[in-house]
């Protein structure tokens, strides 16, 4: 036998990044000088070393070689004992090897690596991020993930909340954020937090992240809102141009249909009335028989009398069906209704210029006693150049009370075209 060996220490223990270390005791056992190298046997040989690697001896002479242990930081090398082997070769005596065995005993470690996928997420109602939990200790991970914001603006739902990994290999997890209050529309705004990884006996580990909540209205829809809106705007201008005149028209021919006349103005003149000149001063008309017609309040035409006829109430401007239309001019003009009740389902606008500014008020009033006007709209010329109201539910003027129109500053040219019905 060329060779005997003796390990100090068989049982031993080391962690994983670090070293520790026993001697191996070599004696020859031949009759002559021999040399003597080493071979580490089992899973840990390639971080076991022998110092030194050759050692040479005299019959019966001892020697002492030091063993090392250096496990890397690994997930590949599992905690638990470990056994292993150091064989002694004798170069004189090849079939006087010796083998010494032990046991190295792995301490467990635990090294967590969290990454979140994306880091910064956007959306206007929720976001979602993808959590990778790496497990790189040398034990099986089972860990609790939780999530928080400094703010408590969010809430999470995270799945599975909790994951468990093989050393070496990844758990997954979803983390879905939703932002406790939303707005319409405005700047994004930034919402940060926080992703921890518990496990029993590791310190926690974290990742942040972060999410831009958007406008619930996307961009493209405030633009599309804005061209409808333009195109309506666009629609109603068009209306306004063409539908006005043709409004206007259909009045003057109820206005002919009733037998009278359309002034300079707009007002209806039936046959016979004869307008009073501006400033006054001449005689009032007379009709066939040298009467005098019924006087008539502003806005309203005279209504002609037959002479050898007993005259019945006519009302100026009825056509079919008692429709009405006239027309009062700034600054203050009223339609009184000396008969039934006027049902106003119309009112048409018109400024001619662009510069005027004041209230156009149009309303109704009592013209037998004197209360309080009762405006009825109340519009701001520089508002508007042409505007149309038709009503489906009409303003009412009963009998004794007047469609008046007060426009007290700017209302030169302004006037308000109505139309509807008396019965």
């Amino acid at each position: 036998m060329g060779a005997a060996a003796y390990l100090e220490g068989k049982a031993l223990a080391v962690t994983p990044g670090q070293e520790t270390a026993t001697s191996l005791r070599v004696r020859n056992t031949g009759q002559v000088v021999d040399q003597f190298a080493f071979k580490i046997l089992g899973d840990g040989a390639p971080w076991i070393s022998v110092e030194p690697p050759f050692l040479s001896l005299f019959p019966g002479a001892e020697g002492v070689v030091t063993i090392t242990f250096r496990p890397p930081k690994s997930a590949e090398i599992p905690s638990g004992p470990l056994p292993f082997g150091i064989r002694v070769d004798s170069k004189e005596d090849p079939a006087g090897d010796f083998v010494e065995e032990g046991t190295i005993e792995v301490a467990a470690y635990i090294d967590i690596v969290a990454e979140l996928a994306p880091r910064t997420s956007r959306g206007s109602r929720s976001a979602t991020h993808d959590l990778a939990v790496d497990n790189r200790g040398n034990l099986r991970l089972n860990a609790q993930i939780t999530a928080t914001d400094p703010d408590k603006a969010l809430d999470f739902d995270i799945d599975p909340p909790g994951v468990l990994a093989d050393p070496g290999t990844a758990a997954l997890s979803k983390i879905k954020v939703r932002p406790r209050k939303r707005f319409w529309r405005g700047t994004p705004r930034t919402h940060q937090f926080r992703v921890e990884v518990l496990s029993p006996g590791a310190t926690p580990v974290g990742v942040d992240g972060a999410m831009l909540q958007e406008q619930v209205l996307p961009s493209w829809a405030v633009r599309a809102v804005v061209s409808t809106v333009g195109l309506i705007l666009l629609v109603a201008i068009v209306w306004v141009a063409w539908g006005h005149d043709a409004i206007v028209g259909l009045a003057r021919q109820e206005i002919i249909a009733a037998g009278a006349t359309v002034g300079p103005s707009g007002l209806p003149v039936l046959p016979g009335s004869q307008r009073q000149p501006e400033g006054g001063g001449s005689p009032a008309p007379t009709t066939g028989n040298g009467a005098s017609p019924t006087p008539t309040a502003p806005g309203e035409t005279a209504s002609p009398t037959i002479p050898g006829a007993t005259p019945s109430p006519t009302i100026p401007g009825v056509g079919p069906g008692g429709q009405r239309a006239g027309r009062l001019e700034g600054p203050a003009a009223q339609f009184p209704v000396d008969q039934g009740v006027l049902y106003v389902t119309d009112l048409i606008f018109n400024n001619p210029t662009d510069q005027a500014k004041g209230q156009m008020v149009v309303g109704r009033r009592d013209v037998t006693q004197n209360p309080p006007d009762q405006p009825l709209l109340i519009l701001q010329l520089e508002n508007f150049r042409d505007i149309d109201y038709h009503f489906v539910t009409p303003l009412l003027i009963p009998t004794g009370q007047a469609l008046y129109l007060s426009c007290p500053s700017g209302c030169e040219g302004a006037s308000v075209l109505w139309s509807g019905s008396q019965r």
